[in-house]
């Protein structure tokens, strides 16, 4: 049997219609695709920016400016951990000021030692990499070449000046209250009776650097008083020490500026309402002898006014005649013990005299003795280098004055590279 023929299929070629049809859809998937790689580029780019927004414009932005140099946040950051390594995590924040200031010193000094011929080479700046115990990067480059320049400034411009003798004396001080109890006191350490100067000071003296030392304050230079006395500078002893003879004890010296933190009130109160509270004047003391003085002058009649302006301490009343305005029960104010005072005092009475423990005031009297005296005694080197870096602080803060400085920072950067710090400092 002959076999069956099959039939070839016939392709037919594509009509115009088609063709177009398929160009058409072609096309529309180009731009499909297009549109959908441009979404994801646009995509993309939106996350790159945030993330280059979020986690790195904030570093690369100028916080600083000194002169013609910039410094990020990022060197801010690294400077911050850099200063504050030794310190607990909860005290970085305190560094956010120190750190700025710190960055445009070291620049200052940078930018004008090399003018005074000061420079540091570069096996200077390694060791003192070494010396500081941090790892190299630019951070700790600066800080090594400003503190090698400090130091030789110090060498080549402070010491050289610096006298190695002076006039000096030895003293011990202490602060009292009253000038009838300093006549006293003297009176006693002169004649040699009763307690020796360091147990009087020890028990009686209002300062607490004085008692704490037993009245105590070494040796001090001529000139130098500031650095002998430290936080005692502010007060007459600078004025009087060189003044004194030696191996007696002084008269009481009266201090205005002397600081202890207690007070003595006059009180009168003047009205009592159940709605507004208590209406009161009073006059803040700081020694008990004017107190008594003054009340009686008052209760004699003077004027409160006159009084008050001439005597008191509390600069919110004193000008209004030591009025008080209306003071609420339990409601704390700024005028130490007033508002338990003022509850426990009849109307139009004036108080006794009220020693208030809890408000600060200004005013005693020193006594003072020269143990020996030298006018041509060696200064001590611990004084020598005090001195010397007084001299270096005087050159950069004057440098800071000239110079054109720009501090970008505000509180959200600073908190922003304490957190960076703090986290960092965790890992």
């Amino acid at each position: 049997m002959a076999g069956k023929h099959r039939k070839e299929k016939v392709e037919r070629a594509p009509t115009k219609h088609q063709i177009s049809k398929f160009k058409k859809q072609e096309r529309l998937s180009r731009l499909i695709m297009i549109a959908t790689i441009a979404v994801v580029i646009v995509i993309a780019g939106i996350i790159a920016y945030g993330i280059y927004n979020e986690q790195v414009m904030p570093y690369e932005k100028t916080v600083i400016k000194v002169n013609d140099a910039s410094f990020s946040m990022d060197y801010y950051i690294k400077t911050m951990a850099f200063m504050s390594s030794s310190v607990t995590t909860d005290m970085i924040k305190y560094y956010t000021d120190v750190t700025a200031t710190a960055i445009e010193q070291a620049e200052l000094i940078k930018e004008k030692a090399p003018a005074l011929g000061i420079t540091a080479n570069d096996d200077e700046i390694s060791k003192e990499i070494d010396l500081m115990k941090t790892t190299p990067n630019q951070v700790s480059k600066d800080v090594a070449t400003a503190r090698i320049m400090a130091k030789k400034y110090m060498d080549q411009q402070c010491y050289p000046n610096v006298p190695k003798t002076a006039e000096q004396v030895e003293v011990e001080a202490m602060a009292l209250e009253a000038k009838n109890l300093a006549l006293d006191r003297q009176q006693k350490l002169n004649s040699g009776i009763g307690d020796n100067f360091t147990q009087s000071a020890t028990m009686l003296s209002l300062d607490s650097v004085t008692q704490g030392k037993g009245g105590y304050l070494g040796w001090i230079a001529k000139g130098y008083e500031s650095f002998g006395l430290g936080d005692l500078q502010n007060t007459v002893l600078k004025d009087v020490i060189f003044t004194l003879d030696p191996k007696k004890v002084s008269d009481p010296i009266y201090d205005p500026n002397l600081k202890k933190s207690f007070g003595y009130w006059v009180v009168e109160v003047l009205e009592k309402d159940d709605t507004k509270g208590i209406h009161a004047r009073a006059i803040l003391f700081s020694l008990k002898e004017d107190a008594d003085a003054v009340r009686t002058r008052l209760l004699n009649g003077e004027s409160w006014d006159t009084l008050a302006k001439q005597y008191s301490q509390d600069d919110t009343s004193k000008d209004n005649g030591g009025d008080l305005g209306w003071i609420q029960p339990g409601v704390a104010t700024n005028k130490g013990s007033i508002e338990r005072i003022v509850t426990t005092l009849e109307p139009n009475k004036i108080s006794d005299v009220l020693r208030d423990p809890t408000i600060a005031t200004t005013g005693g009297y020193w006594l003072v003795e020269i143990l020996n005296k030298q006018s041509d005694r060696p200064l001590d080197e611990s004084l020598r280098e005090s001195i010397a870096s007084d001299c270096l602080g005087t050159w950069v803060q004057g440098l800071m004055k000239e110079a054109k400085i720009q501090n970008l920072l505000d509180q959200t950067q600073k908190d922003f590279a304490v957190a960076k710090v703090t986290k960092d400092r965790g890992k």
